[in-house]
């Protein structure tokens, strides 16, 4: 007999606790979101997981959380993924326009250069300093900055930088000018100083 009632003892529990484990199992919890600090789940703006009933009774009636629009959610990391997509497009683009800039200045120092060695040498007047018998000083030297204005004037070549023979020439003859151009070195100019 005592055997018997502890099969069915043995069952009752057995189907209490599928019971309360069936039950457990189909309670569900919903995602709100926190208006304020709630002791135990989150400070607000916290996503967490509660019982219905808890939302329904205590955290909704006292505007402690609101529902999760699912929607809503989805509408957001939509416009998110959107943002992302254009300012990865935006800096793409401007990768593509520096690129295109660079190629654009490339060609633009080429033809310069192009255009630079097929002149003819600068020609410079200057008067000499004629105390010296034989001397080739000359009064006002030749500088970069004489060169630059060559070329603008008569050539109408821009250029920025250009170094020549030491800092400036002092004596007439033959000299040389080298113009910068970046990325493609340097171009050498004749430079020729006559008698005034």
């Amino acid at each position: 007999m005592f055997a018997a009632s502890r099969s069915s003892l043995s069952k009752a529990t057995n189907s209490s606790v599928t019971f309360i484990a069936k039950r457990w199992k189909s309670s569900k919890s919903i995602e709100v979101t926190l208006r304020a600090n709630v002791q135990g789940l989150g400070k607000p703006g916290d996503v967490v997981n509660v019982a219905p009933g808890r939302m329904r009774n205590q955290l909704y009636p006292l505007r402690l959380a609101n529902y999760v629009d699912k929607n809503a959610q989805h509408f957001k990391e939509a416009i998110i993924a959107g943002q992302d997509a254009l300012k990865s497009a935006q800096e793409m683009d401007k990768v593509y326009q520096q690129s295109v800039k660079k190629e654009q200045r490339i060609v633009h120092l080429q033809e310069l250069r192009h255009r630079l060695q097929a002149l003819p040498p600068l020609v410079f007047t200057r008067a000499v300093n004629e105390v010296l018998p034989g001397s080739k000083t000359i009064f006002g030297s030749v500088q970069a900055e004489d060169v630059i204005k060559e070329l603008k004037g008569k050539h109408g070549i821009i250029v920025d930088k250009v170094v020549v023979n030491g800092t400036k020439i002092k004596t007439v003859g033959d000299s040389w000018a080298r113009v910068d151009l970046g990325e493609l070195g340097t171009v050498e100019l004749k430079v020729v100083v006559e008698r005034h």
